[in-house]
């Protein structure tokens, strides 16, 4: 219990919120930032370490987003870049509906499947 309780400590000190940087140009949002996500798998006991840099641009409602997955615990490996994922999305005005269109690549840049949905939130 007291390994487990460490573990959960440590792991709230390295995920820790961080505040993308949004720059203004000619009226529109572009931001760029990362995500960092640690966590234990209790049963197969593992710990995952991802970082997660993006950059994304906003226009008048439509987005288009860039973003990659870094396995911090497995630098010293050949994947270290697994891939780009690409989002466009649309928030339809009023109505809390967001269209979205995502697709993945690997490490060669092969795009793979292309999945598109609508999000709605109430």
């Amino acid at each position: 219990m007291k390994k487990l309780a460490i573990a959960l400590g440590l792991a709230g000190l390295v995920t820790t919120a961080s505040t993308a940087a949004d720059f203004y140009v000619m009226g529109q949002t572009v931001s760029i930032g990362a995500q960092s996500d640690s966590n234990y798998t209790t049963g197969v006991e593992t710990w995952a370490w991802d970082l997660t840099p993006y950059a994304g641009v906003n226009v008048m409602g439509v987005s288009l987003l860039a973003e990659t997955k870094i396995d911090l615990l497995k630098l010293d490996e050949d994947n270290i870049f697994t891939g780009v994922d690409l989002t466009f999305g649309y928030a339809v005005p009023k109505v809390n509906v967001n269209l979205y269109t995502e697709v993945s690549s690997d490490k060669d840049f092969t795009f793979g499947d292309i999945t598109m949905g609508a999000k709605i939130k109430f």
